[in-house]
Formats: C-alpha cells, sequence, structure tokens
C-alpha cells in the first residue's frame, strides 16, 4: 500500500506549517521522514492519518482520497503520534483487544491480537498490569503495538523510539526490519534523530520549515557523495609516503587506517600501483557515507536535489476491494457502554439519583405515618392516604434532576475527556468516520443513562411497594364512625405511571446528549462539565422568560423533573393524586417529542463539531 500527500498546505493563524507539502511512500518502502524539531513533521503526519485537515492538497492512501474515504483510508493505516495515551485503569491487553474490536475483529480473534502485539513489542510479562503503572518506555512500546493493530498495510510512526532504553530500542529496530522486510508493510517512519532510521530506511525525505527539501533513494543520496578512501596495508608508513609524493591527500584515520582523500588520481589507478609496487592491501575501500552529513547539507542549503512533483494520475486508480469493516456505529457504541461500566466511579453516579430516590420514599412513610398519628389523636381532621403510586412520584422528583445533572457531567468528559487524556486519537485512527464516532458514543452514553434510569426506576417501585400498597387513593378523616371514601382509583392511576417510567426516559436522555454536546464544543473537560451543568441551569432559569414569549413547551427543562417548578410527567401524576380536580399539566402533549427533538439537535452539532475538530 502507498501513501502520497499532494501540494499540501497547513496554517495555523499566520504560521505556515505546511507549505506544498508532497511525498511519495511506496508500497513496500521503509520511509526515512527527517526534519528538526519543529520542521512540519508531526503535522504532516497527522494530515496523513486524518487527525486534523489540510487547508489544501490531497492525501491518498492506497488510491483512495483520505477526506471523501476516511474510513478505508484507515482500515489501511495505522499509526502512533507523539506521546502515546492510553485508559489508564485498563491492562495492556484490555487496551489493544479494545482498539482490535474498534478495527473491526471479534472478542476472541481481539484477545488473539492483543496477545501477539504484546509479544511482537516485549510487554507479555506486564499484559495483565494497568497501563497506568507502565513506565515512558513501556507506554511507548504499547503505543507502537497499537499502531499495528490489524495489521494496517501502512505504518506511520512519530518518533518511536523516543524514551527507550537501549534493549527496548533494538527490540523496536528488529520489529521495523521484520515489518518491512518479512511481512511486507510499509513504514513511514519520522525522527529529528539520524541514528533512529540509518540502517532501517530504504528511502528518504527531508522535510526543513514546513517544505520538502529532498526526496530520494538512500543510496542514491549516499551515493552521490565524493568520499574518502580507506587504505590499510601491512607497510602504511611506506604506503604513505609513495602516495604522498605523487600528490595523493593522505590523513590518519581510525586505528591503523589511512584515508585517502579524493583528488586528481582516481582510486583504480591509487591500487593498482601500489599492487604493482609490492603491497599487499588489507583493505581499499570508499568510506561509508555519514546520513548525518548529507542531512546537514541539504538543511544549509549546501546541496540541491531534484524534489519529483506530484503525478497528476494518482488520483484515478483505487484498489477494487474495499477493507472498511462493517457496522462501524455499532462497534462504537460497545465500547462506549463497556469503557464506561469499568470504572467504579461510573456505577456511583449512576446509583446516587435512586439513592436519592429512595430517601425521599423513606421521608415520605415517615410523614405519612405521622400525619395519620395526628388524625388519630384528633390534632389533624384528615388526609388523603399516601399510596405507592405517590411514593413513585416522589421519588422520581427527587431522583431526575440529580440523574439529569449527573449524566449531562459523565457524558460531557466522553469527548473532552479523550481529548484532554489523548485517546481520542487512538479511536480517530480506526475505520470509523467522525460522524460515526460521536453518534456512537453519544449513544453509548444514553445507554449508560438509561441504566442509571433502571436503577432509579427499580429503587423506587421497590421501595413504595415495602413502604405503601399500589391502592385507591382514599380520605382519611379524623371522625371514627366515618368511612373513608375514594377520591382516586388505582385503576386510573396505573395507565398513568405506565405511561410515565417509559416518558420520562427520553428527557432524561435529551440531557445526557446535552451534556455530550458540551463535550464537543471544547477540548478542557473542566469547561465541558461547567457547560453542561450551566446549559442545565439556562434552561430551567430561562423557563420564566420563555413563558412570557409563549416559547416555555421547546424547553428541555418543561419535561424533566425540577426544584424550581416542576411541569414534567412524575408531577402529572403527583397532580391526579393529591388535587384531581386541576386540569392537566400544559405539556404533557409534548413529553415525546420535544426532547426527541432536542437530542436529534444536540447529536447532529455534536458530530458536525468532532468532524471539523482537529486532533492534537
Amino acid at each position: 500500500m502507498d501513501l502520497r500527500l499532494l501540494s499540501v498546505v497547513k496554517k495555523y493563524g499566520a504560521q505556515v506549517a505546511l507549505d506544498q507539502v508532497s511525498l511519495h511512500v511506496r508500497p513496500g518502502d521503509c520511509y526515512g521522514f527527517l526534519g528538526h524539531n519543529g520542521a512540519g513533521k508531526t503535522t504532516a503526519l497527522r494530515v496523513a492519518l486524518g487527525l486534523i485537515r489540510p487547508d489544501a492538497g490531497r492525501v491518498l492512501v492506497d488510491g483512495f482520497d483520505a477526506l471523501r474515504h476516511p474510513r478505508e483510508a484507515r482500515a489501511r493505516m495505522g499509526g502512533l503520534i507523539e506521546v502515546p495515551a492510553f485508559y489508564d485503569w485498563l491492562t495492556g491487553h484490555q487496551n489493544l483487544r479494545l482498539l482490535a474490536e474498534l478495527s473491526g475483529m471479534t472478542g476472541r480473534a481481539a484477545s488473539r491480537e492483543a496477545e501477539r502485539l504484546l509479544d511482537a513489542v516485549g510487554l507479555e510479562a506486564v499484559a495483565g498490569h494497568r497501563t497506568g503503572t507502565y513506565s515512558q518506555g513501556m507506554r511507548q512500546r504499547l503505543g507502537i503495538a497499537q499502531a499495528l493493530v490489524h495489521s494496517p498495510g501502512l505504518v506511520l510512526l512519530d518518533e518511536p523510539i523516543s524514551g527507550l532504553d537501549p534493549e527496548g530500542i533494538e527490540a523496536i529496530r528488529c520489529l521495523l526490519r521484520h515489518l518491512t522486510r518479512d511481512e511486507g508493510q510499509t513504514v513511514l517512519l519520522s525522527s529529528h534523530q539520524l541514528q533512529e532510521i540509518a540502517g532501517l530506511c530504504n528511502r528518504v525525505g527531508i522535510l526543513r520549515r514546513g517544505r520538502i527539501l529532498v526526496e530520494a533513494e538512500m543510496d542514491q543520496l549516499l551515493a552521490s557523495e565524493a568520499r574518502p578512501i580507506r587504505l590499510r596495508t601491512e607497510r602504511n608508513d611506506l604506503a604513505r609516503l609513495r602516495l604522498e609524493r605523487r600528490g595523493v591527500v593522505v590523513e590518519d584515520g581510525p586505528g591503523d587506517v589511512l584515508l585517502l582523500r579524493p583528488g586528481p588520481v582516481p582510486p583504480p589507478a591509487i591500487a593498482r600501483d601500489l599492487v604493482a609496487e609490492g603491497f599487499e592491501l588489507h583493505e581499499f575501500a570508499p568510506v561509508s557515507p555519514a546520513l548525518e552529513e548529507i542531512y546537514l547539507r541539504f538543511t544549509r542549503g549546501e546541496a540541491a536535489a531534484p524534489y519529483p512533483a506530484p503525478s497528476a494520475d494518482v488520483a484515478s486508480r483505487r484498489p477494487a476491494r474495499r477493507l472498511a469493516p462493517g457496522h462501524p456505529l455499532a462497534r462504537v457504541f460497545r465500547k462506549e457502554v463497556r469503557l464506561l461500566l469499568s470504572r467504579a466511579g461510573t456505577w456511583i453516579a449512576l446509583l446516587l439519583p435512586a439513592l436519592l430516590g429512595v430517601l425521599a420514599v423513606v421521608r415520605l412513610h415517615a410523614r405519612a405515618r405521622g400525619e395519620l398519628r395526628e388524625v388519630e389523636g384528633g390534632t389533624l381532621i384528615g388526609m388523603s392516604q399516601v399510596t405507592a403510586f405517590e411514593g413513585v412520584a416522589v421519588a422520581f422528583q427527587a431522583g431526575l434532576p440529580l440523574a439529569g445533572l449527573i449524566l449531562a457531567g459523565l457524558a460531557s468528559q466522553s469527548l473532552a475527556g479523550e481529548l484532554a487524556r489523548g485517546t481520542l486519537r487512538n479511536l480517530a485512527l480506526r475505520p470509523i468516520s467522525r460522524v460515526q464516532l460521536a453518534i456512537g458514543k453519544a449513544l453509548g452514553d444514553m445507554a449508560a443513562a438509561l441504566i442509571g434510569y433502571a436503577a432509579l426506576c427499580l429503587a423506587a417501585f421497590l421501595t413504595a411497594s415495602l413502604a405503601f400498597d399500589f391502592g385507591d387513593v382514599v380520605e382519611i378523616m379524623e371522625i371514627r364512625s366515618a368511612e373513608p371514601w375514594v377520591l382516586v382509583r388505582a385503576a386510573e392511576l396505573w395507565p398513568v405511571l405506565g405511561r410515565m417510567v417509559p416518558i420520562l426516559a427520553v428527557p432524561l436522555a435529551a440531557a445526557t446528549a446535552l451534556g455530550f454536546l458540551a463535550g464537543a464544543l471544547t477540548s478542557r473537560n473542566s469547561l465541558a462539565l461547567g457547560l453542561a451543568a450551566g446549559f442545565l441551569l439556562f434552561l430551567d432559569l430561562g423557563r420564566e422568560l420563555a413563558r412570557l414569549i409563549g416559547a416555555e413547551r421547546w424547553l428541555l427543562s418543561a419535561y424533566l423533573p425540577s426544584p424550581l417548578r416542576d411541569t414534567s410527567y412524575a408531577a402529572h401524576l403527583l397532580g391526579l393524586i393529591r388535587a384531581p380536580n386541576d386540569p392537566p399539566l400544559a405539556f404533557l402533549e409534548g413529553a415525546l417529542l420535544v426532547p426527541a427533538l432536542w437530542i436529534l439537535a444536540c447529536l447532529t452539532l455534536s458530530a458536525l463539531c468532532l468532524r471539523r475538530r482537529a486532533i492534537p
């Protein structure tokens, strides 16, 4: 598989990071991408991998335009950019397995792939350790392993040996040789340390201040240099005297070697003359040129080499076989749910609203018992008997405001938190489009929201049924001979309760989607958390103003229980129980449609934000 950058331009404000950069990594190449720190190497690799969008130019991966066919491009590439990042609470094996599943592998195959890669980079001994305990060198090795998930045909590595000890450096060099020479994979190796690519790369591109200076075969560059001759005989002193008489410049070399500088006498003639004079030549060969010297000549402007212009017909070639695996949305969704539920903190947050609902029912039970004692003691004329219907509604009123705030906060970290950790980059390198990634993650957050909602429902129904009966609502009078009369029959309340449970899940999911949008708008996780809470508070406080212009029904806050003013379906159920003669609430007819529209709008905006966002 090959990679082409065609006249790529990338600017950051007035600074030009890439200036008409074109390069061609051919199938089977080990391509050395050289340049000083700040030359634009990492930017070029990010453009190639689709992490940032170029301002101009094109990226072709095996014939596919990376902007028009991002999934096909990602299916052919793996990459490591700068410092690798992982989920620190997961093990090395779990991290790699998760990425393998996102790349389209089934669970068992993904597990085998993780084991293979951990063995390849020498981390099999710590496969079961949490990555938060890994050293910098171990994390670097794991970063190389994640770039090799699913055996991509094209691997882009940015400073892959950074942070490794000598043993690790040699292990990675052996791995890269194996990939290019035995596996036939194409590798682009970016580095500012020339010794890292010496002996590995067959082609070199040199970048300076965002512009390609040279792109050529390594052998061609090395052969272009006029090199000294290494000479070693059994009589070096005598040989030196004879050669200097002929005008050959001779210098002392390392050990017992003489260095013959290029001059008017050609090397073949020197060798013939020495042999004719009876000298035995133990060594007579050009000095191997140093890549460092070549690099410095080009970067200092002391040399110029032809730089091939991009071919005009490359865009017409496209492979017939597509490699991107199917069902990307389902794969992201499963990953997000599993990742969320792998943390104890998430479970605690999801169960807090249920606990608050239980406390509200307990408090209601205590109040009801107190009122009943007052009626029996004659200090209270009468009371409406509390039923489990009222207990469930009270639990929902207590737990749902906290649930909305918690779930919006959790969802706000889905993108912003991943960006802050650096793990979003690993996800964006999988064969999944940005839109699919955003929607899949948002749906995963809403699935977690439903788990928290289910816990609240279970806690509310169980606690209410233990404290009260699901019976008729009756009025109990202080007069002992008076018969209680029925205010609302249970048969009238069961349908309302049955509708309330699924209906309230929709605005809760919408609050989660709103929090997800907050995370899509910023890359700072603390700011995303503040935005999510601010959005919910603003919508609740803004209801008074919206009511003046008749727009309150379009606010999400009109359909979630609120301590400020509750017009949700839970308030409707309580109204039927406590004030059955009052008119129904005004917003019942929009309890499904309006929150559903909020979900759609938040997901759309989030996907658009992520689609245009640069991922560092």
